[in-house]
């Protein structure tokens, strides 16, 4: 009986312990998990500070700028921003404590691109928007690349660059094409309208493919502007040089141009365009 009751005892010890040690088990891995999570938004909350503070002081450079013409406030921004939207994840941040400092952002109808912009604060009378466009590809790897810096035509540098109001996935293949429709201020009495493509294929970006057949003329963007006249509603008139596109028929209704000296001028016509065979005709 001794013996018996022995190993009864003994096979309860037993089992109470291995129970123990898979609680204490499960229970680490738990805090383990939970842990990596709260390290992650640790990570994310430190990021985010880190970024506020670089906006902060390129919104408040504006004034150094206006004596010295020094812009590293923001290219530091910029470069940072970048970093942050190519990192694991990121794409499902929205960077909202960012609207504090005039940063909003743009969301392509496929939910693939985004842009995040904002008027520099070195603009004057011409409107400098900063685009930065952040892409996810079909692997889910992240890429985030300055919109400005794909004009590669010499003659756009210093020229202004635009408000995007709408992104739309052209469904191309295999290249992914989106078409940018905005808006800008080339002075206090010279609104303008745009439409740009944005082609990806693979790591390479370009808003230079001539997509756009004007009769026998290819160009790589829609562009038409409009002198203010004394009096005119600002408003009225830059509805009336808005370029729209219908997803549904794939076509863009634009404001026909003069050329002229001071560039594309609008001559009060509008036009259509059908997206078809890789190319708006």
């Amino acid at each position: 009986m001794k013996i018996a009751g022995i190993l009864f005892f003994s096979l309860i010890f037993l089992f109470l312990s291995c129970g123990a040690k898979h609680e204490d088990k499960r229970q680490s891995t738990a805090y383990t998990a939970d842990s990596l999570i709260q390290d992650n938004k640790s990570v994310e909350s430190t990021e985010t500070d880190s970024l506020e503070k670089l906006a902060a002081k390129m919104l408040a450079s504006r004034e150094s700028y206006l004596n010295d013409g020094n812009t590293e406030a923001e290219e530091i921004f910029i470069k940072a921003f970048i970093s942050a939207l190519e990192k694991p994840n990121a794409f499902e941040n929205d960077f909202a404590s960012l609207k504090a400092y005039e940063i909003n952002v743009l969301i392509a109808d496929d939910k693939k691109l985004k842009v995040f912009y904002w008027l520099s604060p070195y603009s004057g009378s011409m409107w400098h928007v900063q685009n930065i466009v952040q892409y996810k590809n079909e692997n889910n790897v992240l890429t985030a690349i300055s919109f400005n810096n794909l004009y590669k035509d010499k003659d756009d540098e210093g020229s202004p660059t635009p408000f995007f109001e709408h992104i739309y996935s052209l469904n191309t293949a295999p290249q992914k094409t989106y078409l940018f429709t905005g808006y800008g201020q080339m002075s206090g009495t010279e609104p303008y309208s745009v439409s740009h493509t944005l082609v990806i294929n693979h790591a390479e970006f370009s808003i230079e493919k001539p997509l756009f057949k004007l009769g026998k003329a290819v160009k790589n963007q829609l562009f038409a502007s409009t002198d203010l006249k004394e009096g005119e509603d600002k408003e009225k008139v830059a509805a009336r040089l808005a370029m729209k596109y219908n997803p549904k028929d794939k076509t863009i209704n634009y404001p026909e141009v003069n050329e002229t000296k001071n560039g594309s001028v609008s001559n009060g016509k509008r036009n259509v365009l059908t997206f078809r065979d890789g190319m708006f005709r």
